[in-house]
């Protein structure tokens, strides 16, 4: 932290160096309340990994009224220099390719749209895809299971995070080819009364271990 310009708050230096990165790959839902300073905490992060060179390329993906708050803090407070890629940038070329691209930020529906993600998918297949994802207000990314007939209905944003979680996707529009080591979800209402979105939000950091909302349920806390 002595290249950052804060002086994070005792609850964020525990969350970061006791429990975030003590864990590899960071698979990471941060759901503390509003205000508790969740930017803070995955700008610490950001900069730990890069100084231990554990990570090279990170993507910061928030809702698009987000975009420009997240590109000052991480100048303002942590010296890091972040890329924002907008929409029309697909049509031009691969703006994830550009030199300045290590750190790059782009809004939930703009990496949604089908030219863009098939950009992103370009740049990991020619090996500069992303180490870490980072989604801000995570909630947005949802998925509901109907209590009849059980059919699961995902959205256009879960369908792409779900790529990016490594999960294999039918949608031939969301069929990446890579997927980032680590990710972290960032919310602070992650439940909202609905247990298959929260159960959801689980599966995209552990598909695995997180299949169903059953194992969820089972799943050990410590």
């Amino acid at each position: 932290t002595e290249i950052s310009l804060i002086d994070p708050l005792p609850h964020q230096r525990v969350a970061v160096y006791d429990h975030i990165l003590k864990a590899w790959p960071i698979r990471f839902l941060l759901a503390d309340d509003a205000g508790a300073g969740k930017t803070i905490m995955t700008g610490l992060t950001i900069r730990e990994l890069f100084s231990r060179r554990l990570v090279h390329r990170v993507l910061v993906v928030p809702p698009a009224g987000l975009v420009g708050n997240w590109q000052r803090e991480l100048r303002t407070l942590f010296r890091i220099e972040a890329r924002i890629i907008r929409g029309n940038e697909a049509a031009k070329g691969n703006p994830f390719l550009d030199p300045d691209a290590s750190i790059a930020i782009v809004s939930l529906d703009t990496l949604r749209s089908k030219g863009m993600f098939a950009r992103l998918r370009e740049a990991g297949l020619a090996g500069l895809g992303y180490d870490l994802v980072v989604f801000d207000e995570a909630h947005k990314l949802s998925a509901d299971r109907d209590p009849i007939d059980m059919t699961v209905r995902k959205t256009a944003r879960y369908r792409m995070a779900e790529a990016l979680a490594g999960i294999v996707v039918e949608d031939s529009e969301f069929q990446l080819g890579w997927s980032p080591q680590s990710i972290m979800l960032l919310t602070a209402t992650p439940h909202m009364g609905k247990p298959y979105p929260y159960f959801a939000l689980w599966r995209l950091l552990e598909p695995d271990a997180l299949s169903t909302p059953e194992a969820l349920g089972e799943f050990p806390v410590e």
